[in-house]
């Protein structure tokens, strides 16, 4: 496993955000977030690749967006990378730079499979736990580049859903997964799961960490490495997280929030 990271460049004052207090970014407090972020993941055993910063992407801190990478379930199947299409065309930009640093540490046999025009797909739509993944169909993500990855993940072993998404930006706005059999989001990002059928999260099967409106920062979690990240300021996710038995770091990341980001926004991992 490698963690990909980049630090936010002067240009992240000007990120895409429908926050109402986007024009309020400090990139000098968000660079020392960023710092304390990775710090946190090296401090957890994780490798991380480190990316130099794009001067002129403002939003290339984000760097989930760019490339979606599945170990296969099924045995006999090659690693697939779905290099992604943001739906903004002044992002697409972001793309290559973390696919070409990304290519030394992948498998030999790993196989490419673009996201092409019209079709849009961003990493933030995208939550895979245990042999499931969730896409949402949302503004950043179309049904086209959402098949695309769907039927890229189905080849593998996985079972994709697709999830409507129309009132936030990504569907990891919203819920993310703590493992395989966890999940937590708000009540809005658990009717985008439910949405895409029954089988997407069996109440049976899977435990549902249920958050108020309030803390909708916190329903985007890292989890990984048998620890659980969270922005800072949301204790209802930091006491239910807990509960889990996993380790919680609460990690102040709330620059990143003025641009519609969280902890999962800030990394793209290899497996």
């Amino acid at each position: 496993m490698l963690v990909i990271v980049r630090p936010p460049a002067l240009a992240f004052r000007d990120a895409i955000s429908n926050h109402p207090d986007h024009v309020r970014i400090d990139v000098a407090r968000a660079r020392v977030q960023h710092a304390a972020f990775c710090a946190a993941l090296e401090g957890a055993g994780l490798p991380l690749l480190r990316l130099p910063e794009e001067p002129d992407l403002p939003d290339a801190t984000f760097v989930s967006d760019t490339l979606v990478a599945l170990a296969p379930v099924l045995p006999n199947r090659a690693p697939v990378v779905v290099v992604a299409r943001p739906a903004v065309a002044s992002r697409r930009r972001e793309v290559d730079s973390v696919l070409r640093a990304s290519l030394p540490y992948l498998p030999a046999d790993t196989q490419f499979v673009p996201v092409e025009d019209p079709g849009t797909l961003e990493g933030g739509d995208v939550v895979v736990y245990g042999d499931r993944i969730a896409i949402g169909l949302s503004a950043r993500t179309n049904a086209l580049g959402a098949r695309v990855l769907a039927d890229v993940a189905r080849s593998l072993g996985y079972r994709p859903f697709l999830c409507p998404v129309t009132d936030r930006l990504h569907l990891a706005t919203a819920i993310t997964a703590v493992d395989v059999s966890t999940l937590i989001g708000t009540a809005a990002g658990f009717a985008s799961l439910d949405a895409a059928g029954p089988d997407a999260a069996p109440a049976g099967e899977f435990r549902r960490l249920l958050l108020p409106d309030e803390e909708l920062p916190g329903a985007n979690v890292l989890a990984i490495g048998g620890h659980v990240f969270l922005g800072s300021g949301n204790p209802t996710a930091a006491r239910l997280l807990r509960e889990t038995g996993l380790a919680v770091d609460e990690l102040e990341l709330d620059e990143f929030a003025l641009a519609d980001g969280g902890p999962t926004c800030l990394v793209n991992i290899l497996p």
